[in-house]
């Protein structure tokens, strides 16, 4: 079976040189492109067997070294880094541990700083060095170029858009720096995500490599559209009808295709504040105080606030009715009482009567 070039050297790359001790390892990129004047962080791992072969000496980490160009930095004509000593006002950081991470930081890089780098680690018994090390080129006149995951500009409101910073040759993301019309923003990284947007968004958006801003991109403009269909934030209701009754009930829930945190919505009346917040707003035994327009707000400032939902509670005449067809029977009941005792007490007086000239006869 023939095998893809670029496969072969990636499984290569993993394996190590041959005859290696997979136990005793180290993984880098084999180059590395950097823009002069930016920083570049050289990603690093190492890995070592716990135990030494054959003697039961457990194994640990005492010192770590990043030498540029002699094989192994077994004997360095210059340590970029090591541990052993203080290095102040090194443009070279190592934001590694003694465990596993030996990723090396360089500020601000240099023409100077293009060579092979390489990394060593010693332990309590021997050391072991990457042996390839990672070929560092430095670059200048790179263009800084800003591009969008969306083929317009123009994206409407809730929509999102996320926004790349690119160049020629490679760089280490986490060392971007985005700016909104001018404005630094606090997200770093090559790839800056705009979600759930609204007006507030818009503007021109410009990245760059370093902090000082003199390797930094053309503006990438975004115009965020109001939407039509009724904004981000919207309020649904648990009835159909806006119409309800007295003594009725309807849940209104704030909804968004954003996503936010439920107890930070607010709820509004006739834009005056409520008490409750949360999501769903539980309105009960309504009367005509009940009654006005809702919205609902992601936060206290309002600026992501929805259209309004009308509420309107009405007077149940059913309930009315029932009541005035209560008192009119009632109202039936007392003459009818009566006139059923007179008959009764007539009927008796009858009797009495009767029976009384019955007796004289």
């Amino acid at each position: 079976m023939k095998m893809n070039p670029w496969t072969l050297s990636v499984l290569l790359l993993l394996a190590g040189p041959l005859g290696a001790d997979p136990d005793w390892h180290v993984e880098y990129p084999e180059s590395f492109c950097v823009v002069e004047g930016s920083t570049a962080t050289i990603p690093c791992s190492f890995t070592h067997p716990k135990v030494k072969k054959g003697t039961g000496v457990m194994l640990r980490v005492e010192r770590v070294v990043w030498c540029t160009n002699p094989e192994l930095c077994k004997k360095p004509v210059y340590y970029v880094y090591d541990s052993s000593k203080v290095r102040a006002d090194s443009r070279f950081r190592y934001l590694g541990d003694l465990v596993r991470n030996c990723t090396l930081k360089i500020i601000k890089t240099l023409k100077r700083d293009a060579a092979t780098y390489r990394f060593r680690f010693l332990t309590n018994a021997e050391g072991y060095a990457g042996p390839k090390g990672v070929r560092v080129t430095v670059s200048n006149g790179e263009v800084v170029k800003v591009r969008s995951s969306v083929t317009d500009n123009a994206v409407k409101e809730g929509g999102q858009v996320t926004l790349n910073c690119t160049s020629a040759c490679s760089f280490h993301q986490l060392d971007v720096h985005w700016y909104r019309n001018g404005h630094a923003l606090s997200e770093k990284g090559s790839a800056l995500h705009l979600s759930c947007l609204t007006n507030d968004n818009a503007g021109d958006y410009t990245c760059s490599l370093d902090s000082s801003g003199q390797k930094t991109s053309a503006p990438w403009s975004l115009v965020v559209l109001e939407d039509e269909a009724g904004g981000v934030v919207k309020v649904r209701s648990s009835v159909t009808d806006n119409v309800v009754k007295e003594g009725g009930q309807v849940i209104l829930t704030c909804t968004s295709n954003c996503s936010f945190h439920q107890l930070d919505v607010h709820w509004y009346r006739n834009g005056h504040a409520l008490s409750e917040t949360g999501p769903a707003l539980n309105l009960s035994n309504l009367t005509n105080n009940n009654t006005g327009n809702y919205t609902c707000s992601l936060d206290s400032s309002r600026q992501k606030t929805s259209a309004p939902w009308s509420l309107v509670v009405v007077e149940d005449e059913g309930k009315h009715n029932v009541t005035v067809t209560g008192k009119e029977k009632s109202d039936w009941r007392l003459p009818v009482s009566v006139v059923l005792l007179a008959v009764f007490l007539l009927l008796l007086a009858g009797l009495v009567f009767a029976k009384r000239y019955s007796n004289q006869i």
